[in-house]
């Protein structure tokens, strides 16, 4: 396998965190912004989503350029590492499972904790109180990368198939193209 080939697949799983953390980051702003009912001035609710976006943009942009960035990456240094038994698809799937892995056990102790202080705080509270709404973003922003978590875990092999054919279809494309 081509070094160039494992700083893509590198360079697809960074990609897929900012994802997640960009998604998962706009929908703990939404309900703020929200339930604040006014509180925040519109300069401030945008400074609050450019940064969530700025990552969802990046990671858009860093996954269509990962061919061309992991070919300059290694431009010199693209030698062929020798695995006897792993495969890209095998590669593939452990970056899945570790990219799983890796969501669950950072957010799996602050979803316990904010669902934790809703049941104990929030919930007592009226539902026109802003702190409600912080309580519930909490949550939110731990139950999204969780749910994402669990996904990668158990679909890794179904995903692993599918990235495989768009990728084989990719090279496909390229090789066929013809170059002027």
């Amino acid at each position: 396998m081509p070094l160039k080939t494992l700083v893509a697949i590198i360079l697809r799983f960074f990609a897929l965190g900012w994802l997640v953390t960009g998604f998962s980051t706009l929908l703990i702003f939404l309900p703020m912004i929200v339930v604040s009912g006014g509180f925040f001035t519109p300069e401030f609710s945008y400074g609050l989503f450019l940064m969530p976006l700025a990552m969802v943009l990046g990671s858009v942009l860093l996954w269509a350029s990962t061919s061309r960035l992991s070919a300059v990456i290694t431009k010199g240094h693209d030698t062929e590492l020798t695995f006897s038994l792993l495969t890209r698809e095998d590669l593939y799937c452990f970056a899945f499972v570790f990219l799983g892995l890796y969501f669950i056990l950072n957010h799996m102790e602050g979803m316990l904790l904010s669902t934790y202080q809703f049941f104990a705080i929030g919930i007592s509270l009226p539902e026109n109180d802003p702190q409600k709404g912080k309580y519930l973003s909490s949550f939110f922003s731990h139950v999204i990368p969780l749910i994402v978590g669990f996904a990668c875990v158990l679909g890794a092999k179904s995903w692993t198939l599918k990235l495989m054919r768009l990728e084989n279809k990719n090279e496909n494309s390229t090789a066929t193209t013809p170059t002027t």
